[in-house]
């Protein structure tokens, strides 16, 4: 499978913190490096395809599978106020909740179940020019003065990513079309290209709380 972000076929980034002030575009670019942040075992040395399904009338709200069908995650509904994502055995691979009702909305991850208190990253959400963005700081970075990773919705073009701290790496890109408008669907279906090397689980995670950000923003509870 050829990748989407191959130096042969580039991508071009109209980031709005850039093209605001007249910077040109910019070329996007796989990791040089391994992204390895719940386990090595998530990664592959090739470009994946990944398929996104949510439904909240469901038992599994969440559902990620591969592109021959296969399931590799699910997360239910919340129980105690946090969210289990299960792999294929039912083991829990990351959970995640709301710190506390705040302007950003911050969440926490943890590998494994949240008993184990062993913290991989926290998110918040961040607003930019023509954009919405899900800032993403690993356990380590405890002054948060710069995020490491940045799910990044743009309005302009109707492009969402991951990208690295960079701004011009991309771990993974959505195949769906974002815009301004607040309503939210119940029901969604998309792919997503991965980058070689890019911990599947953890893109996987954040396209979960990427979507449970957009929602509560717009009815003002957690679902």
């Amino acid at each position: 499978m050829s990748s989407p972000y191959s130096m042969a076929s580039p991508c071009y980034s109209s980031d709005d913190d850039m093209s605001s002030k007249g910077t040109p575009d910019r070329v996007f670019k796989e990791p040089e490096y391994p992204v390895v942040i719940v386990d090595q075992k998530y990664c592959s040395n090739y470009p994946v395809q990944l398929i996104f399904e949510k439904n909240h009338e469901a038992e599994d709200k969440f559902k990620i599978s591969d592109d021959d069908g296969n399931i590799l995650f699910r997360a239910q509904k919340k129980k105690g106020g946090y969210r289990n994502m299960v792999d294929e055995s039912d083991k829990t691979v990351i959970s995640f909740a709301t710190k506390h009702i705040s302007v950003h909305r911050r969440r926490q991850a943890y590998k494994g179940d949240h008993h184990e208190h062993h913290r991989l990253f926290t998110v918040k959400k961040t607003r930019g020019y023509k954009s919405f963005r899900f800032d993403v700081y690993m356990a380590s970075n405890m002054t948060e003065s710069t995020f490491n990773y940045r799910v990044y919705d743009n309005f302009k073009d109707g492009t969402s990513m991951i990208l690295a701290q960079d701004k011009v790496t991309v771990l993974a890109q959505l195949h769906t079309e974002v815009s301004r408008q607040k309503t939210v669907k119940s029901e969604e279906k998309f792919s997503v290209s991965v980058s070689p090397n890019v911990d599947k689980a953890f893109v996987s995670a954040l396209l979960i709380i990427r979507e449970e950000v957009r929602r509560s923003r717009n009815k003002g509870y957690e679902s």
